[in-house]
């Protein structure tokens, strides 16, 4: 049996330090209300985190979470929006140099799991993509605010590179935050 674990490229020498002392141990987040909903979002994301939303992963997901047959469905037909859709390019080997899903790193004191976390082959640039099932998760405060710390997080890691922050909704869409987008933009 044999077994794959990613990691993060090294980070710069002059941050380790820095970054081993924000990694001590947090309390964990509280639970999320387990709903019908939340069980569906979870088997989407569960689908991204494989690449693979065929009729047997939707099966496995639809168990795992407890779903019904037609939220098995629904979970898979989201999956396969955003597998297909703008932000498709994330799970091309030819355009992907390093990925990772549901990379977990610490921020300023507090747990932090990223979706998913990608390197360009041909830009260098580093991507943060936050799945949602959520159809417009750029009007919701709360969710940008969560990206918006994901993408500081990796950017205290790699702070001359440039590190961009999209989500991944249900509808197949890939909405970027932009570069200025933070606490007191518009």
């Amino acid at each position: 049996v044999s077994f794959c674990l990613k990691e993060l490229p090294m980070a710069p020498i002059n941050r380790l330090p820095e970054i081993a002392a924000a990694t001590e141990l947090a309390p964990d987040a509280p639970p999320q209300e387990d709903t019908p909903t939340t069980r569906v979002g979870k088997a989407m994301h569960r689908l991204l985190e494989w690449g693979d939303a065929s009729v047997q992963n939707a099966a496995a997901a639809a168990a795992e979470f407890d779903l019904t047959p037609d939220q098995g469905v629904q979970a898979a037909a989201m999956a396969q929006r955003v597998l297909h859709g703008h932000g498709a390019w994330a799970w091309d080997s030819a355009l992907v140099g390093w990925q990772a899903n549901e990379v977990e790193l610490m921020h300023e004191g507090e747990p932090l799991r990223l979706d998913r976390l990608v390197q360009r082959k041909d830009t260098g640039h580093w991507w943060v993509l936050d799945f949602k099932s959520n159809q417009t998760p750029q009007n919701r405060p709360d969710m940008v605010a969560q990206l918006l710390t994901y993408r500081s997080a990796v950017q205290n890691i790699y702070p001359d590179e440039t590190v961009r922050a999209a989500f991944l909704s249900a509808n197949g869409e890939l909405i970027e935050l932009a570069e200025n987008h933070g606490p007191g933009s518009k």
